[in-house]
């Protein structure tokens, strides 16, 4: 049942960003800028992950899949499933539960049936992974 909840807000959202969003027809929202450096330190972590999203046909996939290396902003997640830079997935963190919607900045074949995708969360969220205090050097 959670699955479904997930499936409906990343379709709506999907819906939204190409302006087909039936509460504001006509309106169109803008796309995240990807010319952005990153806002915070990257960390080599392999973390387990599930991802959600639709194919270019309008079918809902998901997949587990793992961090590469991970930001405040996002990360880098190896996956399976065929994505494309600008779509929108829902991304779990398997450690703590939380769901977390991002855009897919780019993708990179890697070998014959996984990719590499790099992930960008719509503001800086390091909390997302596990809660670590990723960008902050400073002892507590």
């Amino acid at each position: 049942m959670a699955m479904s909840k997930i499936f409906k807000a990343l379709k709506r959202a999907e819906l939204r960003a190409k302006g087909k969003d039936s509460e504001s027809p006509g309106v169109s929202i803008s796309t995240l800028s990807y010319t952005e450096r990153r806002e915070t330190g990257r960390i080599h972590v392999h973390i387990p992950v599930f991802i959600y999203g639709y194919t270019p046909g309008g079918a809902p996939f998901y997949e587990e899949a793992h961090t590469i290396v991970i930001n405040g902003a996002g990360g880098l997640i190896s996956t399976t499933s065929s994505v494309q830079p600008g779509q929108r997935l829902a991304v779990t963190n398997e450690g703590n539960d939380q769901t977390q919607e991002c855009v897919v900045v780019s993708v990179r074949a890697k070998l014959k049936h996984s990719s590499h995708i790099a992930l960008k969360f719509p503001t800086p969220m390091p909390q997302f992974w596990r809660e670590m205090e990723i960008g902050n050097s400073g002892a507590p």
